[in-house]
C-alpha cells in the first residue's frame, strides 16, 4: 500500500481529506500541489480478545497491555506508547517519530504474524480533496444547466428537504456563516492533537474551523512547498449541501431544510484514520469513548477526504457499523487523475463514490475514475484567472484565522461529493426508511447520460460511474409507484414483549434492537398465536428471506434464537408469514453489562533511588461518567518513607498529593485515601506516581486500586 499527500514530520497529530485542487478565495488562487510524502507516526493493532471480565479480568488485561507495549517497543526498536483503545478494540500506538509508511507497514506485517493479533495497519494520515431567490444563485450553474447541472429546480418542486434529515460534514469543521447558520447543529471536534487542531486543545465540543494555514515545509519533508492559507474546506462543503436557501441573499444549498452536523477531523497538515473513524461513528449515533452521545444522528455522512492506500480494516469496520444504522456514506473519488481504486476510503465496500464533472458534463481533468466510481456530480474546473466554471459556495476571508463571511469558487471531487450528499438528503426527506443501497440504486438507475464532448474529457460508464446525478428523477424513483414501498422498521426494547402481531402469507415485519458493549445472552423469542410465522435474525443489516444469520424455521410460532456473546451494534429481526398468522408475540432480551466500580494494578514497579523520574503505575478505568467520591488504596514497599513523594493523576491531568515526604524513617506506605473528584471524567488512564528524592533507601509500588462509590 502507498499513501499520497501525507504529512511528513509532524510534532504531533495530523488529519486527513482528499487532496484537492481548489481556489482559496473568490479570486481563484490555485492550490499548491503537495508531492508524495508517505509517512505516519501511529500504528493500529487489534488483538484477539476474550469476552470482558469482572475486576480480576481487567487487572489481567492491564498487565497484558503493559507487556504488549514492551513487546512492541522491542520489536519496533523505538519508543512506543499507547494513545488510546477504541470502543471497537483497536489499540492506537504512537511511534517515536514520523517514519515512512513502508516501514510502518512492514512492522504491521510482522505483528500480524503473531497469532494473538487479529490485524495491524498504519494509522494513515488523510488530507482534503475539495429556483430560489438567492442573489448569487444564477452563478450556481451546477444546479440547473442542462449539460453539467443536476436538474435541481425540478427536484425542488417535489421537495426542498426536511429538517429531520441530518447530514454530517466530516471535514475541517464548519464556520457559522450567515448563509449557513440557521441549518447548523452543534457538532464535535475529534482531532486528538492540539497542534493539528490549532485551537489550543485536543478533542472537544467545538466543531468550528480554527484554520489550517501552513508555512512552507511546516509539515516536514518539504511539505507544503509554499505557504498555504486556511482552506475553510468544511464550510464550503456544508454550503453546497444546505446553505440557507430562498432567503434573498448569497447562495443556495442542494437541500434547503436539511441540518448540518459538523464533525471536525481535519486540521493543520491532515488527519489520522483513527480520528476520522471515531468522527464517523459519532456522527451516525454510535458510542465513542470519552465523548458525549450525539443527540442528532446523521442519515448522510459526507467525506470529502482520503488518500492513496488500500482500504484499511479500521475504515471498513467503521463503514459497516455506520451502514448498520441506516446511514449513507458519500465519499470523494479523489483528485489525482488516477484509478479511484487506489484511493481510500473510496475503495472501501459500502460507500457511494463520487467523481467530478466539468461545466460541459465531461470528466474534470483532476478527477479519479474507473469502476470504483458510482456516480458523477459537478466538481467544476478553473483555468488561468477564470473561476466561473468552478463551484460557488460559502467561505471566509481569513488567510489564517476566521475573519468575515464570503463566498468562493473551488474545484475538486470534494465539491462534487456534497452535491450527492445533498441529493441523498432529499431522497431521505421523501422516504426516511431508505437504506444506503436504496439511495445508491435510486441515484445510479436514474442518472443522466453523459453528454458527448469533442475533447479527451469524454465521460462514459466505465470511467465516471452511471452518469450525472438527476435529482428529480431520483426523487420520483423513491417516492413514486415505480419503487415498491420500503418496509417500516420497528424498534424492540430489552425485555419488552410486542404482542398481538398478525400478518398474511409472505408478509414481512421488521424490527431492530441495539445491543450495548458488555451485554450477554441475547435471545429473540417468538411465541403464541395461530398460523406460522418464521423468525429471521441478522447482525448489522436488514434480515431478508435470503440473507440472515440465524433462522430456526420451525412449524408454528414457537421459535428461539440465542446468542451467548452478541456483537455490539444493531441486530435486525424479520417475521415472515410462511402461512397467515395472528396473535403471536416477539420479545428480545439480553443481560445488561455490569458497571465496574473497582479497578486495580497489582504489577510491581521499582522506584529508582534518589531520581526525579520516579515510578508510575497506571490503571485503565473503563467506567463512564463523573468520578464523584473515590477511594484510593496504595501499597508501597519502601524503607524510610519520608523520602517519598506520592501523587495521583486523573485522566484529565488533574492531580492530588497523597504523601509529601512525610512518615520519617517508617517503612512501607500502606494507606487508604478518600476524595471527592466531582465532575472529573472517570474513564481513562489514572496514574500513581512515586518519587524517591533521597539516597540509600529503595522500594517499589506493590499494588494500588481505585473504588468509585
Amino acid at each position: 500500500m502507498k499513501t499520497t499527500r501525507t504529512l511528513g514530520a509532524l510534532s504531533s497529530v495530523a488529519i486527513g481529506v482528499l487532496s484537492s485542487t481548489f481556489s482559496l478565495s473568490v479570486n481563484a488562487q490555485q492550490d499548491q500541489q503537495w508531492g508524495q510524502a508517505p509517512s505516519t507516526n501511529r500504528i493500529i493493532v487489534h488483538y484477539r480478545e476474550t469476552t470482558s471480565a469482572r475486576p480480576a479480568g481487567i487487572m489481567a488485561r492491564m498487565n497484558v497491555q503493559g507487556a504488549r507495549v514492551s513487546a512492541l517497543r522491542s520489536q519496533a526498536q523505538q519508543n512506543v506508547n499507547l494513545v488510546r483503545t477504541t470502543d471497537e478494540g483497536n489499540n492506537i500506538y504512537q511511534l517515536d517519530s514520523m517514519q515512512p509508511v513502508s516501514e510502518v507497514e512492514a512492522l504491521a506485517s510482522e505483528l500480524e504474524a503473531n497469532p494473538d493479533v487479529l490485524f495491524a495497519e498504519p494509522d494513515y494520515i488523510m488530507q482534503i480533496k475539495r429556483t430560489p431567490n438567492d442573489s448569487q444563485y444564477n452563478q450556481q450553474w451546477h444546479y440547473f444547466e442542462a449539460k453539467g447541472g443536476m436538474n435541481l429546480p425540478a427536484a425542488w418542486d417535489i421537495t426542498t428537504g426536511s429538517s429531520d434529515v441530518v447530514v454530517a460534514v466530516i471535514d475541517t469543521g464548519v464556520l457559522p456563516h450567515s448563509d449557513l447558520q440557521s441549518n447548523l447543529l452543534p457538532g464535535y471536534d475529534f482531532i486528538s492533537d492540539s497542534w493539528a487542531a490549532n485551537d489550543g486543545s485536543g478533542r472537544d465540543n467545538d466543531a468550528s474551523d480554527a484554520g489550517d494555514a501552513l508555512s512552507a515545509g511546516q509539515c516536514g519533508n518539504g511539505y507544503p512547498q509554499q505557504d498555504q492559507s486556511s482552506s475553510w474546506h468544511g464550510t464550503h462543503v456544508a454550503g453546497t449541501i444546505a446553505a440557507s436557501s430562498n432567503n434573498g441573499f448569497g447562495v443556495a444549498g442542494v437541500s434547503w431544510n436539511s441540518k448540518i452536523l459538523p464533525v471536525r477531523v481535519l486540521g493543520r497538515c491532515g488527519g489520522y484514520t483513527s480520528d476520522i473513524s471515531d468522527g464517523m461513528r459519532w456522527a451516525a449515533g454510535l458510542p465513542v469513548s470519552g465523548t458525549p452521545n450525539n443527540p442528532n444522528p446523521a442519515k448522510v455522512l459526507n467525506l470529502s477526504l482520503g488518500g492513496t492506500a488500500s482500504c484499511t480494516r479500521t475504515y471498513q469496520d467503521t463503514i459497516n457499523a455506520v451502514r448498520a444504522t441506516g446511514a449513507s456514506i458519500i465519499v470523494a473519488a479523489g483528485n489525482e487523475s488516477q484509478d479511484a481504486s487506489l484511493s481510500t476510503p473510496a475503495n472501501c465496500a459500502g460507500v457511494i463514490v463520487v467523481g467530478a464533472t466539468d461545466r460541459n458534463g465531461g470528466q474534470a481533468y483532476y478527477s479519479n475514475f474507473g469502476a470504483t466510481v458510482d456516480i458523477s456530480a459537478p466538481g467544476g474546473e478553473m483555468f488561468s484567472n477564470s473561476s466561473l466554471n468552478a463551484i460557488l459556495s460559502t467561505h471566509n476571508t481569513g488567510s489564517t484565522s476566521p475573519q468575515n463571511d464570503n463566498y468562493a469558487y473551488l474545484q475538486g471531487t470534494s465539491m462534487a461529493t456534497p452535491h450527492v450528499a445533498g441529493a441523498a438528503s432529499l431522497l431521505y426527506a421523501i422516504n426516511a426508511e431508505l437504506t444506503s443501497d436504496d439511495v445508491l440504486s435510486a441515484l445510479t438507475s436514474t442518472a443522466r447520460s453523459f453528454p458527448a464532448t469533442n475533447s479527451n474529457d469524454q465521460c462514459n460508464t466505465s470511467k465516471c460511474g452511471a452518469g450525472i446525478v438527476d435529482v428529480k428523477a431520483a426523487l420520483i424513483a423513491v417516492g413514486g409507484s415505480t419503487e415498491p414501498p420500503v418496509a417500516t422498521i420497528n424498534t424492540l426494547e430489552n425485555g419488552v414483549r410486542v404482542n398481538d402481531i398478525s400478518g398474511d402469507t409472505t408478509q414481512e415485519l421488521h424490527y431492530t434492537i441495539v445491543v450495548p458493549e458488555g451485554a450477554t445472552n441475547l435471545a429473540f423469542t417468538l411465541a403464541g398465536g395461530s398460523g406460522d410465522a418464521d423468525l429471521y435474525v441478522r447482525f448489522a443489516s436488514k434480515a431478508t428471506e435470503k440473507d440472515w444469520d440465524q433462522r430456526p424455521y420451525k412449524n408454528g410460532n414457537s421459535e428461539l434464537v440465542s446468542i451467548a456473546e452478541p456483537k455490539v451494534g444493531i441486530y435486525y429481526v424479520m417475521l415472515r408469514g410462511y402461512k397467515a398468522f395472528a396473535g403471536t408475540s416477539i420479545i428480545a432480551t439480553f443481560d445488561e453489562p455490569v458497571e465496574l466500580n473497582f479497578f486495580e494494578n497489582v504489577r510491581q514497579f521499582a522506584i529508582p533511588d534518589n531520581s526525579p523520574a520516579g515510578a508510575t503505575s497506571p490503571i485503565d478505568v473503563s467506567r463512564l461518567g463523573d468520578s464523584g467520591k473515590i477511594t484510593v488504596s496504595v501499597d508501597i514497599r519502601h524503607s524510610y518513607i519520608g523520602d517519598l513523594k506520592v501523587k495521583l493523576y486523573t485522566p484529565s491531568g488533574a492531580s492530588a498529593t497523597l504523601s509529601a515526604n512525610t512518615g520519617g524513617s517508617a517503612d512501607n506506605l500502606i494507606k487508604t485515601y478518600s476524595f471527592n473528584a466531582g465532575t472529573l471524567e472517570s474513564q481513562g488512564e489514572w496514574r500513581l506516581e512515586a518519587v524517591d528524592n533521597a539516597s540509600r533507601d529503595t522500594g517499589y509500588i506493590n499494588n494500588w486500586n481505585i473504588t468509585f462509590e
